[in-house]
């Protein structure tokens, strides 16, 4: 099948390819905004310094050295943060059962010392509570189990205003397109399954023999 030829099957099956989408459309739009709930995000920065020769040789100069170990100090955070026992600390400590409800994300910049202690929840304040307590958590622990020289918090957890979550733009617009590429499977499939000769250059290449005539249709008559 050429390209021009798929455009004239779309082309007759134009309300199946324009519904289709719309409909997917629709749907996700009603999903989207009627039940998915905001998501808050609160951050926390911190700047956690390793013990490193390198720190006290240099005095107040930021080496690569530095650089790398609080990448690594970043990858263990991240771990640390998923330790049940600093979950369930930071769960008593603020009243909950547990932080299930809470998604947590530990991310450090490239260029700097500053790690991000990212917490998204459906409730701005609890968001920002939990990251707050979190950070404390996490700071105890890795200066008793990492022997971290010294972790300082930059800014605490402000309560988001405006929502982070979830891109429901996006997801309209995914929707769309699975209904689109439904769409123009749906009318290949039929015109695949659809063995009826339709026209003289399809005899010919079925029996790859020339025409030599044809018979018009007549109005009120019959081939």
């Amino acid at each position: 099948m050429t390209l021009l030829e798929l455009l004239h099957l779309l082309r007759e099956r134009l309300a199946l390819v324009v519904a289709l989408p719309v409909i997917f459309g629709l749907i996700a739009a009603i999903v989207c905004w009627g039940f998915m709930p905001n998501q808050y995000t609160a951050e926390v920065s911190i700047y956690a310094l390793a013990h490193l020769e390198s720190s006290s040789q240099n005095g107040d100069y930021v080496t690569s050295s530095d650089l790398s170990a609080s990448q690594m100090l970043a990858n263990d955070f991240a771990e640390l943060a998923k330790n049940e026992q600093v979950q369930s600390q930071t769960a008593d400590v603020l009243g909950l059962e547990n932080l299930n409800d809470y998604e947590i994300q530990i991310t450090s910049s490239t260029t700097t010392r500053v790690i991000k202690v990212a917490v998204t929840s459906e409730d701005p304040d609890s968001a920002a509570l939990v990251a707050n307590e979190l950070v404390a958590q996490l700071s105890d622990a890795a200066i008793r189990v990492m022997e971290v020289e010294a972790v300082n918090v930059v800014s605490d957890a402000k309560a988001p205003t405006s929502p982070s979550g979830p891109n429901r733009l996006m997801y309209a617009m995914v929707a769309v397109l699975a209904g689109l590429f439904l769409a123009i499977a749906l009318v290949v499939l039929e015109d695949m399954l659809n063995t009826t000769v339709r026209s003289d250059q399809e005899v010919q290449e079925l029996l790859g023999l020339p025409v030599i005539g044809r018979y018009p249709l007549e109005k009120g008559g019959r081939r």
